[in-house]
């Protein structure tokens, strides 16, 4: 099943729900001084528990980290929270979570299907 399994999808349906919170987060901060951008790194995390065909290894979970990235566009408040930027990582993210669900969904028909011996 490679990286698409059960156990990963639901990995990576909790590390896109984490990156929507620190995105939402992110714009409900948007005009406070000093407020320094996040985000939410999992793609080196997710490298780190797959062997070298992509299969996840037994025994690792998909982790996340919270960092602030160094943007230039910095306000003269302190602040580097840009709507566009924000918008834009959102529906990216937006665009994934509708990916993994869909493929999730597909899993669980399979299953279901072979359970009901259709």
């Amino acid at each position: 099943m490679g990286i698409l399994n059960c156990d990963a999808l639901l990995g990576l349906l909790d590390a896109g729900h984490k990156t929507h919170s620190v995105i939402a987060n992110n714009l409900a901060n948007l005009n406070t001084p000093g407020y320094r951008t996040a985000r939410v790194r999992f793609a080196q995390r997710l490298e780190e528990i797959l062997d070298e065909n992509g299969n996840p290894l037994s025994g690792r979970h998909i982790t996340t980290e919270v960092y602030r990235p160094m943007f230039r566009d910095v306000g003269a408040d302190g602040n580097d929270v840009m709507l566009e930027r924000e918008i834009v990582a959102l529906n990216k993210n937006a665009v994934r979570m509708r990916l993994y669900l869909t493929v999730l969904h597909s899993r669980i028909r399979k299953l279901r299907g072979a359970i009901e011996g259709r």
